[in-house]
């Protein structure tokens, strides 16, 4: 009986191997390296054919097509005589000669052809099928483009698809009908997009057959064919440029600053940062050490780093982790880096003044959770130990327009201090350009061991709204009840927050941005209201960029560790800062800047025996390092 199986078997597979054939006949591959001015001259050599809808149809027998990869915004597609995943119509017995380009920056590639009568699963592999090796990005703007140079021979009519067998890219919508001696009929399927975040159609398709060069945004051809957007990891719903701390929101034309890769279970990672290696040294004459350790001088290096993962779970739905880090606990130590005027959090059970603390090891910790009911409405749960509730700006490491500011605004604890909070639930929707949200959280600032995890509680609640009524504009007005704030002050059991902010960014080109910030914080407690008042702005041109913040803040003399009298005094302090930065190293997947910046700080007269004078100098010289930017 077993004999008779084994004869059966290697009889079926014999039958398998002598019957079968393949649709497609390879007769020759090349690997190529292109510029972007040749890859234009071999478009100038393609066969052209007729556009009808989405239908490009040919009618030679010798037919040249050139396919590059969609633009960065659309990503999972193709692109065929300037078309989105055209059907590729031609005759029987046709012979092409087809070149494949890769022009992402960010993702491998390839096209591959067969006969799939189904869908695509997320890894479809190659059995089975003709084309192009798994072709790598383009590392940066100086390289070549990965490309590969096909002819292969069509050996059978039929409906048939080109794809790409990279992970779940086909699965995600990178594939096309090729149609051989067959005409496309009227219920023919086309490629549909999976949610890997949102795919809204508010782009304009673009007119047919207008080429368009790599890179560049191509739309569909028809009015249900519209390109895909990359979403927030937090909301679904949100496009990704949104995305910043916690859960607030930044202008839709932000420049993002990270690097993305694709998984292929259909999830997305990104990663980001900011880490300055620099001296710093500030001006007066007071001790602002803390507990009897450091100066008014230190060399330091800063850091935060973030990575964050999404994963769609159905159509229209998506969870998503985030999580940030820093050495700061080793490399700033417990004390911290001088900054005149920053208050706020203690070392060895002191309070710390006219020093930035260290953040903590985990400063973020979250998980999300987001569903979209429709192109402008959804709804996000956002859970943190720790995390950032809903409460105030995004936190000034994640603003474009502080981006290259190494120092911490001295306004800090007055406008986005909450951003580490050990205990964190916020709920939100979104109407597509405005949301409301609201935050239950732990209201005492983080202990001064920055390794462990504080015990989580949610004692504090907060509000916010926001809107961006433009792409280049956000706006967000915030309140917060925050219960025992600070472990040294046992007399403020109650502290409210309120904060308004607006955020502009403008793009004037593809290797220039400027970005501007005003925020506006108060805290209240115990009848007595202190104000804070911020500006900075940071201008991106080309390797170069300017930047400046102004600051305004009323501190009391408990703020500032005064002794008696000044104790309980009221004082109008201010900083204003310039600086400049050159990238030297750019578009390598890592940016790195030289740069510089003055400070002049300013307080009243009352404070003069205290800080030496009332106007004070400082500097730094730094080198910063962050991802390049996405394109």
């Amino acid at each position: 009986m077993k004999r008779f199986l084994y004869v059966a078997m290697f009889a079926l597979a014999f039958s398998v191997q002598t019957f079968a054939h393949e649709a497609f006949k390879l007769v020759s591959s090349e690997k190529l390296s292109v510029t972007q001015a040749q890859i234009a001259e071999l478009q100038k050599q393609a066969t052209v054919g007729k556009i009808e809808g989405l239908n490009l149809t040919f009618t030679e027998s010798d037919i040249k097509l050139v396919v590059v990869t969609g633009p960065e915004d659309d990503m999972l597609s193709y692109r065929i005589q300037g078309i989105r995943n055209p059907n590729i119509v031609a005759p029987s017995d046709a012979r092409f000669t087809l070149w494949f380009i890769n022009t992402d920056t960010d993702m491998a590639h390839d096209i591959r052809f067969t006969h799939q009568p189904g869908d695509f699963i997320a890894r479809p592999g190659v059995k089975g099928s003709i084309g192009t090796d798994k072709l790598a990005a383009r590392e940066d703007e100086d390289a070549k483009f990965a490309g590969q140079k096909l002819v292969f021979e069509a050996m059978e009519d039929g409906r048939f698809k080109y794809y790409c067998a990279v992970g779940a890219h086909a699965k995600g919508g990178m594939w096309g009908n090729f149609l051989i001696g067959v005409k496309p009929g009227k219920n023919l399927k086309m490629p549909e997009k999976t949610d890997h975040g949102s795919m809204d159609s508010d782009k304009t398709p673009a007119k047919d057959g207008d080429p368009k060069k790599p890179g560049e945004e191509m739309s569909g051809m028809d009015h249900d064919k519209m390109d895909m957007k990359m979403s927030s990891v937090t909301n679904i719903g949100d496009p990704m440029e949104r995305e910043s701390s916690g859960t607030a929101w930044a202008p839709d034309s932000s420049p993002v600053y990270a690097k993305m890769k694709m998984t292929r279970n259909g999830g997305m990672w990104m990663f980001m940062g900011t880490a300055f290696l620099r001296y710093t040294q500030i001006g007066s004459s007071r001790d602002v050490s803390a507990a009897g350790k450091g100066s008014r001088a230190k060399t330091d290096f800063p850091t935060m780093f973030m990575a964050m993962y999404s994963r769609p779970v159905g159509k229209k739905s998506q969870v998503g982790f985030r999580v940030m880090a820093s050495l700061d606990p080793v490399l700033e130590q417990g004390f911290g880096y001088p900054l005149l005027y920053q208050s706020g959090e203690q070392y060895r059970g002191l309070p710390l003044h006219d020093r930035q603390h260290p953040h903590d090891l985990i400063s973020e910790l979250a998980v999300t959770f987001s569903h979209k009911f429709d192109d402008k409405k959804s709804f996000f749960l956002y859970a943190g130990i720790p995390g950032e509730p809903a409460l105030g700006p995004p936190m000034y490491l994640h603003r474009t327009s502080g981006m290259n500011n190494p120092d911490a605004p001295i306004g800090h604890h007055w406008q986005d201090a909450t951003h580490i909070t050990y205990g964190v639930v916020t709920a939100g929707f979104s109407f597509g350009k405005a949301k409301i949200e609201a935050s239950a959280f732990n209201g005492t600032e983080p202990n001064e061991n920055r390794w462990n995890f504080d015990r989580p509680r949610l004692n504090s609640f907060s509000g916010r709204f926001s809107v961006n009524p433009t792409k280049n504009l956000s706006l967000q007005i915030s309140h917060g009840y925050v219960r025992d704030p600070e472990p040294l002050e046992p007399d403020i059991r109650i502290l409210r927050k309120t904060s308004a902010s607006a955020i502009y960014n403008k793009p004037l080109g593809e290797n220039k941005n400027w970005a501007s910030t005003f925020v506006w914080g108060q805290n209240y407690a115990n009848g007595e209201r202190s104000n804070s008042f911020l500006g900075e702005s940071n201008y991106d041109f080309y390797k170069n960029a300017v930047f400046g913040r102004f600051e305004v803040v009323k501190k009391s003399g408990h703020d500032l560790v005064l002794d008696h009298p000044l104790e309980h005094g009221q004082f109008w302090v201010r900083a204003f800062s310039l600086g400049y930065v050159r990238d030297i190293v750019q578009h390598k997947g890592i940016d790195v800047g030289l740069g510089g910046m003055v400070t002049v700080n300013n307080n009243p007269t009352a404070l003069k025996p205290v800080y030496g004078g009332t106007t004070h100098g400082g500097w730094q010289l730094f080198m910063r390092f962050r991802p390049s930017k996405m394109k």
